[in-house]
C-alpha cells in the first residue's frame, strides 16, 4: 500500500513544489539517545526527541530497508513504544490499522517537542530481516538503527537530521562509518547526519574487537578500515597475508572504477557461530557476518566481502531510478536488480579473483573462480521455473523471492537475478572482448558508467536505456536485443553462450571432475542431506518420475540403511541393475520407491576449447602490478 502522505512528499520532491514541512516551518531533526548496555541480554533501548508544532504528528517505522529489496523492517520485535513530552507527560498515540508501521501522535497544542521511547528485542524475527536486524550476545552486538527508531512521516529521510548518542557496555569497542564527535568513557556522541545516512551506517561492537588499516599506500586511495568482532580473541587475529589481500582488493577496485564515492570506507565483519550469515551493502561501509573461523586457516576470504564492497559503486551510489524514494516506506521498483545485484555479483567475483581473496593453499585464483562458475551453472541449469517466469520478473517480485518457500525450489524461481544476472554480464564482457579483439572490456564500461561522480552527491539514478546507451557508446551492438532476450524472455534452458565465448564448453563425465560434488543431483535429480532428508527434486528427472518430493526422507538404499555413499554406489551400479531401490518415509507412510535409471554416475565438467581464446584468464587476472 502506498501511503498518501508519502505520495505527497514524493510529488513535492520530483515536481518542484514546496513540501509541507517547508511551508509550515517544521524543523526536521531528531535527537537520539541509544542505550546499548543491555545488548548482552539481547535488548536495546532508545529515546528520541522530535521537534513538533503541537497537534497531530505522524511517524513511520522504516519498512523498505535498502539492500533487502523488500518491505522487511522487523517491526514485530519493537517491544515497547511510549510517547511523552520532555517533562514526562504521557502523550496519546495510535497505530494505523491498515498500515502497522504508521503511527499517529496527538501532541499537546503547546508542545514544541515530544519524546518517543522504544525497546527492541534482538532475536531476528524474520528471515527477511537478517542483514538489517540488530543482534546482541554476551560478547558482541550489531546495531541497525532502523530496527528501533521511528522517523517523521511528512519529511524526506534525507532532510531529517539526527544528533546521535550511544552508550555501550563497559569495555566494548565499536566500528562504523559514523564519525564520532566526542567520546566519554562508554558514551559516544556522533556528528550530525541525515536519517537516511544513519540507516545506511550500521555499527558493530563487542569485547573482542580489532581494527586493521587496509588503506594501500598512495595518495589516490581514500582511508579504508577493516573492523572485526567475535566471541573469540583468536578469531580476530588475522594473518598479514589476508590483510594484504584486502588491501589489494581496494587497489583493484580503484583500477576498475577509477574513483571512490566516499571519503573513507569501513568494512565491518562479525565472526560468530551465533549470528546468521550476513552480507549487506552500504555506501561507506558493509556489514558482513561469517562463521567464527572464517578468517583463520587456509580457506579463502569469504566472497561476501568483495561483493558488498563493490556495491558501493554498483547499487549504492549508482542505483536504479525506480529504487530512489524519499523515505523508507514508499515501495520501490526493483525490476533492474539484474543490474544492481547481477552486475555486482559479477564485479564482486572479479575483485575476489583479481585480489587473490578466493585462493587457497591448493587452488589458484583462476581454479577457484572456474569452480565458482561451475557451481553457478549447476545451481541454475535445472531451474524449470524459467519456462514461465522471466529473469526480470524475479527482480520485480523480489519481495516474494527472498525468504520464500524452500520446497520445490526448481519449480519456483528464487532471486535468480543474482547469478543469472552475473552470467549475463559475463556474456556482455565476452562480447565486448571478442568484438573489439581484446581492446574493450566490461572494465571500460565500469569506469565510464560506475566511475561517474559528482561531489556532494550520494546517489545517482539510471534506467535500462542508460545501460544500453553506455554500452553502445563503448561498442555498437544489439545490446537492447540481447537484454530483451536474456531478461524478459522465458526459456527452457539456462543460456550458456557466455561459456562458449569464454573458451569453454559444458559436458558430462562418468568420473568425478572437480566441478561437481553432488553425483545424485546431476545423475538422478535428487539433492539429499546426510540424514536422508530430500532437500530438492529436479522436475523431469528420474527422481521426479519415481514420485519423490522435497521433505520426504530416504531410510534405505538397495536393502541397506541409507547413507550418501550407498546412494552413490547404487547410482554407479544402476548401469547393470537398471534401477535403484529405496525405502522412503512420505509423511505418515513408509513405502518402497523404485527409481527407473540406468545411466550410472554423471558429473558436470567444464572443458577447454583449445581453438578459442580463454577469456576467463583475461577477466580474472590482476590489473595491479605487484
Amino acid at each position: 500500500m502506498i501511503n498518501s502522505r508519502s505520495m505527497v512528499v514524493s510529488a513535492c520532491l520530483w515536481i518542484g513544489f514546496s513540501p509541507l514541512w517547508a511551508v509550515s516551518g517544521l524543523t526536521a531533526e531528531m535527537k537520539v539517545r541509544v542505550d546499548g548496555t543491555e545488548l548482552p541480554r539481547g535488548l536495546i533501548h532508545a529515546e528520541t526527541e522530535y521537534a513538533v508544532q503541537g497537534g497531530p504528528f505522524e511517524l513511520f517505522y522504516p519498512e523498505w530497508i535498502p539492500g533487502i529489496h523488500s518491505p522487511g523492517g522487523p517491526i514485530a520485535n519493537l517491544a515497547g513504544i511510549a510517547v511523552q513530552t520532555p517533562d514526562s507527560q504521557a502523550v496519546p498515540w495510535r497505530r494505523d490499522p491498515l498500515d502497522v508501521v504508521h503511527f499517529f501522535v496527538d501532541a499537546p497544542a503547546h508542545a514544541r517537542r515530544i519524546v518517543v521511547k522504544t525497546t527492541y528485542i534482538c532475536n531476528q524475527p524474520t528471515r527477511l530481516s537478517t542483514g538489517v536486524d540488530s543482534y546482541g550476545t554476551p560478547f558482541l552486538g550489531i546495531l541497525n538503527w532502523n530496527t528501533f527508531l521511528l522517523y517523521p512521516a511528512d519529511i524526506p529521510a534525507r532532510e531529517t537530521m539526527v544528533d546521535l548518542e550511544l552508550i555501550l557496555p563497559d569495555g566494548w569497542k565499536w566500528g562504523a562509518s559514523l564519525k564520532p564527535k566526542s567520546v566519554d568513557g562508554n558514551t559516544i556522541r556522533f556528528e550530525r547526519l541525515s536519517f537516511e545516512d544513519l540507516v545506511d551506517s550500521p555499527l558493530i561492537c563487542g569485547e573482542h574487537f580489532r581494527t586493521y588499516d587496509i588503506t594501500p599506500g598512495g595518495k589516490e586511495y581514500r582511508p579504508h578500515f577493516y573492523h572485526v568482532v567475535s566471541e573469540s580473541e583468536r578469531a580476530i587475529d588475522i594473518e598479514d597475508a589476508k590483510i594484504e589481500k584486502l588491501k589489494k582488493m581496494v587497489r583493484e577496485a580503484y583500477v576498475l572504477f577509477g574513483v571512490f564515492h566516499f571519503d573513507e570506507y569501513h568494512l565491518l565483519h562479525v565472526l560468530s557461530h551465533s549470528i546468521p550469515g550476513i552480507g549487506m551493502e552500504h555506501l561507506r561501509s558493509s556489514l558482513n557476518a561469517s562463521p567464527e573461523p572464517a578468517m583463520t586457516g587456509d580457506g579463502p576470504v569469504p566472497g561476501v566481502l568483495s561483493h558488498e564492497y563493490a556495491h558501493s559503486w554498483c547499487g549504492k551510489y549508482h542505483t536504479p531510478a525506480g529504487m530512489i524514494t524519499p523515505n523508507f516506506n514508499t515501495p520501490r521498483d526493483t525490476r533492474l536488480l539484474w543490474v544492481y545485484e547481477g552486475l555486482d555479483q559479477y564485479l564482486g567475483k572479479v575483485l575476489w579473483a583479481r585480489s587473490g581473496l578466493n585462493a587457497t593453499k591448493d587452488k589458484t585464483p583462476y581454479q577457484a573462480a572456474l569452480e565458482d562458475v561451475a557451481a553457478m551453472i549447476s545451481a541454475h541449469m535445472n531451474q524449470k521455473g524459467r519456462r514461465t517466469i522471466s529473469l526480470e520478473d524475479t527482480a520485480a517480485s523480489t519481495q516474494i523471492r527472498r525468504g520464500g518457500s524452500r520446497n520445490w525450489r526448481y519449480l519456483q524461481r528464487a532471486q535468480d537475478y543474482y547469478n543469472e544476472g552475473a552470467m549475463l554480464w559475463l556474456e556482455i564482457d565476452a562480447i565486448l572482448r571478442q568484438e573489439s579483439d581484446g581492446k574493450i572490456s566490461l572494465d571500460d564500461f565500469c569506469k565510464r558508467f560506475l566511475g561517474r561522480h559528482e561531489e556532494g552527491q550520494t546517489v545517482a539514478g539510471y534506467s535500462e536505456a542508460d545501460i544500453v546507451s553506455y554500452l553502445n557508446a563503448l561498442h555498437p551492438y544489439d545490446w537492447a536485443g540481447l537484454i530483451e532476450k536474456r531478461v524478459r524472455a522465458v526459456d527452457e534452458h539456462l543460456p550458456l553462450d557466455f561459456l562458449t565465448r569464454c573458451g569453454y564448453r559444458l559436458q558430462y563425465s562418468n568420473k568425478p571432475t572437480g566441478f561437481d560434488k553432488d553425483m545424485a543431483f546431476t545423475s538422478i535429480g535428487l539433492h539429499v542431506g546426510g540424514d536422508g532428508k530430500i532437500l530438492a527434486v529436479v522436475p523431469g528427472s528420474a527422481a521426479d518420475a519415481a514420485g519423490l518430493y522435497d521433505g520426504a526422507q530416504i531410510l534405505g538404499v538397495n536393502n541397506k540403511k541409507f547413507s550418501r555413499e550407498r546412494l552413490e554406489d547404487a547410482i554407479a551400479e544402476s548401469v547393470a541393475t537398471r534401477k535403484i531401490d529405496l525405502l522412503v518415509i512420505k509423511g505418515e507412510l513408509i513405502e518402497p520407491v523404485v527409481i527407473d535409471y540406468a545411466g550410472g554416475p554423471r558429473f558436470i565438467d567444464l572443458v577447454r576449447d583449445q581453438d578459442a581464446k580463454d577469456l576467463f584468464q583475461e577477466i580474472w587476472k590482476p590489473k595491479v602490478e605487484e
